[in-house]
């Protein structure tokens, strides 16, 4: 199966590279692009920068290279969902973009105007690998993912954005990552870890539990690749 792997940070792409064979590395537009292989998958890793642009871009680019199967978005998140602890992991079952907010033509938050776009599904059956990966130390659970350009450290917008697009947590690529691949029918999956809780403190816990984070959401991906047939066609995006 081929697969590609983005990651904004290099803490976070460093699990995959320390694990995986690699076989040759480009540069394109910036990006590093790294040709790997994980037990019978052939795997694009890429370390995208943070934002939604760079996610976006490094996407597309990544499709256009390669016959990908599918993409995978890993890394750090905060958390929306009180339940949830550092470590903890969601694997997404749909992304959103909750920067998008257009209230003069009346639309909901996400929803981008003059588009069916506001939602973005993942794929069930990596949704479904991922969530029978069980950690040690951390709870393992399906959740939307919410995506803006903005590092939400403020309680109170935590709790509008729970509230409002009952999140379980926030992050700044997933959803560029979902649009990309959604306007051209690949198969994707968001994996986050919770590196911090997206509140007062949020600036602080980012820094200290990156690295636990970025461990989580790896080992929840690689086991996910150990879980997948390499001769298996996802087919649809599962929209």
């Amino acid at each position: 199966m081929s697969l590609a792997i983005i990651s904004a940070m290099d803490v976070e792409m460093e699990q995959y590279l320390e694990h995986c064979t690699l076989r040759a590395s480009t540069e394109r537009a910036g990006l590093t692009i790294h040709e790997a292989h994980w037990r019978g998958h052939d795997v694009a890793l890429v370390r995208s920068g943070v934002g939604k642009v760079n996610a976006a871009l490094c996407t597309q680019l990544l499709i256009d290279r390669y016959d990908l199967d599918a993409v995978l978005c890993t890394g750090s998140a905060g958390a929306l969902d009180p339940a949830l602890d550092i470590g903890d992991v969601v694997i997404a079952s749909d992304c959103v973009h909750h920067d998008v907010l257009v209230d003069f033509m009346g639309l909901p938050r996400g929803q981008i105007p003059f588009t069916d776009h506001r939602f973005f599904e993942t794929h069930p059956v990596l949704r479904r690998h991922a969530l029978e990966v069980g950690l040690t130390d951390h709870r393992v659970q399906a959740g939307r993912v919410l995506t803006g350009d903005t590092f939400v450290e403020d309680e109170s917008q935590r709790r509008r954005l729970r509230a409002e697009l009952d999140g379980a947590c926030v992050e700044m690529e997933g959803a560029a990552v979902g649009q990309v691949c959604a306007v051209n029918d690949v198969p994707y999956l968001v994996v986050r870890a919770v590196s911090d809780h997206a509140d007062g403190t949020s600036n602080l816990d980012f820094e200290t539990f990156l690295e636990e984070a970025a461990r989580s959401s790896s080992q929840i991906v690689l086991d996910l690749l150990d879980a997948l047939d390499t001769n298996e066609r996802l087919g649809s995006a599962g929209r």
